[in-house]
């Protein structure tokens, strides 16, 4: 781990490939390291997506060009190919299929999902994929009728798997950054969210409205104004958001023995 909070030299994903474009991630990763591999990992032609879940009777884009920001940034600086355009989906198997990972969010109460939509994320969720939901604080909406209606689909989806704190000392916060605590365009709670299934995150739960930190509007100015940090918390949430992605494609690889010796040797 650098001084500066930047990512350490990564291991590749190799025992937890889920689906063929994480080699593209992986490639990507390596040419951030070491830039010798760029033309190589550029080349695969392979994109990763970061799909947000559109739904009836709410606002399920809040920011329609925080994504597209999160994306950017996570070529950028990890050299991982992004699709620059995010998809949208519906909660379906069939879409859900396609993706290891999918956002959902909104700043107000949306509609009851229906029961094939609930079996679509309970799957989603089940075989591998991490659902990720942010609360967004608009100066319009509301927040909690949002946070209702997420608690009582995730009560569906998860059936008995709890939604618990996000211990400080897990991967999540130094699977590329090292990370204190979650931010977004507010400070929020201490903490996230989460539920496990199988030792990894299937779900996680932001309350920190990480989407209005990372969007712009169309004459390219921040649409937000972040508080109480300014800039120096815009930059930590789009951290947690590159952590995010990174986790849900590559789990846990920052837990295993060869990383673990290498970051003991670097301190």
């Amino acid at each position: 781990m650098q001084a500066n909070g930047a990512f350490d030299p990564p291991v590749l994903c190799a025992t937890n490939t889920r689906r063929g474009f994480l080699r593209a991630a992986a490639l990507g990763l390596l040419g951030a390291a070491w830039p010798g591999k760029r033309a190589k990992a550029s080349s695969s032609g392979l994109e990763v997506d970061l799909p947000q879940i559109a739904y009836a009777g709410g606002n399920w884009q809040p920011y329609p060009t925080a994504m597209r920001r999160l994306a950017w940034e996570l070529h950028k600086r990890t050299l991982v190919n992004t699709a620059l355009e995010p998809s949208e989906i519906k909660p379906t198997a069939a879409m859900l299929s396609r993706t290891p990972l999918a956002f959902l969010c909104g700043d107000r109460g949306f509609t009851r999902f229906s029961a094939e939509a609930v079996e679509a994320l309970s799957r989603f969720v089940r075989l591998g994929g991490t659902l990720v939901i942010d609360s967004a604080t608009t100066p319009d909406g509301e927040a909690r009728a949002f946070d209702r209606c997420a608690d009582e689909l995730l009560a569906s989806v998860l059936g008995e798997t709890p939604l618990t704190p996000i211990a400080s000392s897990h991967v999540l916060y130094r699977t590329f950054y090292r990370i204190d605590r979650p931010m977004g365009r507010i400070e929020g709670p201490a903490f996230m969210e989460g539920a496990e299934k199988d030792g990894r995150l299937c779900v996680i739960r932001s309350r920190h409205d990480l989407g209005g930190a990372l969007a712009k509007d169309n004459l390219g100015n921040w649409l937000a104004e972040v508080i109480p940090g300014g800039e120096r918390q815009r930059e930590q949430a789009f951290r947690l958001g590159i952590n995010i992605v990174l986790y849900a494609l590559c789990l846990d690889y920052k837990n295993e023995e060869p990383h673990r010796r290498f970051s003991n040797s670097a301190q």
